[in-house]
């Protein structure tokens, strides 16, 4: 699979797939293992552990969750979603229907990789298990409740909201990791959607 390269540049522009590879250049980090993530800094955020397995504090300004579904949503073969700048709503994060014709990857729902409640500020992600291991070993995700009761695939984790700019780009590669995995499973759709992945035009401070 053929990815194209980050244009350098000395500000940080938050481009997705960019940043991703921006940080393998660097750490050598391979998006579908994580291996190399490098260790969260800081104490863990609270949780509130359950059916509804939510981010209780520790968000840091939203802005930085804000970009990152903006982002992710503009990724092709990403399904639109009409209400994604209404601040309470719960945001299924999925592939188009013609995208995904397999049935072994596994999902938060059909076709749905990740959700993000925005009204509480809390990210679901369904990664494959060695990518969920390092991004909890890391400081970066804890597994999700209801993975203990087979309820959601066992890599689902509850990745921690961003606070700043460093956070976000470790938020971009396990986005990354879940959106290349699964893609990867599908004939060639990952070799000609990821060259073609579009750069927001603005920046988060």
């Amino acid at each position: 699979m053929q990815l194209r390269q980050p244009t350098a540049g000395s500000r940080l522009t938050h481009q997705p797939l960019d940043v991703m590879l921006e940080k393998r250049h660097t750490t050598n980090l391979d998006p579908l293992r994580l291996r190399d993530l490098p260790a969260r800094k800081g104490s863990r955020p609270k949780t509130l552990r359950g059916p509804l397995h939510i981010q209780s504090g520790g968000h840091g300004d939203r802005k930085y969750v804000n970009q990152l579904v903006k982002d992710v949503l503009s990724w092709p073969l990403v399904e639109t979603v009409p209400n994604s700048q209404d601040p309470t709503a719960t945001i299924p994060i999925r592939f188009e229907p013609a995208a995904i014709t397999l049935d072994s990857t596994p999902w938060i729902s059909a076709r749905e990789f990740a959700r993000v409640l925005l009204g509480a500020p809390t990210i679901y992600l369904a990664l494959p298990l060695v990518c969920a291991h390092w991004a909890i070993v890391q400081g970066w995700a804890e597994p999700h409740y209801l993975g203990s009761f087979g309820l959601v695939p066992a890599g689902t984790v509850v990745v921690y909201a961003p606070k700043d700019g460093e956070e976000l780009r470790i938020c971009y590669t396990l986005f990354s990791a879940a959106y290349c995995s699964a893609l990867a499973t599908n004939n060639q759709e990952a070799a000609i959607a990821l060259p073609q992945m579009s750069s927001p035009s603005s920046a988060v401070a």
